[in-house]
């Protein structure tokens, strides 16, 4: 009876220690994720920020230079701007550096980045639900070692 009961603890220590090897990486999935989002996050935000500065300036295409506008300066606060020009954009390339473009080339410029964006959302995203369905296999798996291991001991 005793060698049943050793095999039994042996049993009970080798689904101790999976059982605590699957927790860890499932905590190590669920910082991924947590760290996936956060990143999406930040990508959904640039690409709002490109809509909007392509339809800004698609709005100033039709306006002319002297018309007056109306500029967020931030803190909900806003001043009165005259337009000096309508044929030159400021554009920031990367790296601390902006370029001159006209609204058409700023326009375009603004679309392929935002373009690329997209897709590292979308590839983002696929990665985000490969580390959520991996993480919901080591759940299942989980549960299924903690039934087994707080069920009724067999004699």
């Amino acid at each position: 009876m005793a060698e049943k009961d050793e095999g039994l603890s042996e049993k009970e220590r080798e689904l101790q220690a999976e059982l605590q090897s699957l927790l860890l990486r499932l905590r190590q999935y669920q910082a991924q994720a947590e760290q996936k989002t956060q990143e999406l996050l930040f990508v959904r935000q640039a690409l709002n920020e490109h809509e909007k500065a392509i339809e800004t300036i698609t709005q100033l295409k039709k306006m002319k230079a002297g018309d007056e506008l109306i500029v967020p300066i931030g803190a909900n606060t806003s001043v009165y701007v005259t337009l000096s020009t309508t044929d030159k954009i400021i554009v920031r390339i990367g790296g601390g550096v902006s370029m001159e473009k006209d609204p058409d080339s700023s326009i375009e410029f603004l679309n392929e980045m935002k373009n690329e964006l997209e897709t590292t959302q979308r590839d983002m995203t696929g990665e985000l639900q490969k580390i959520e369905q991996e993480a919901q296999i080591l759940q299942a798996r989980v549960q299924e070692l903690a039934s087994r291991s707080g069920g009724p001991r067999q004699a």
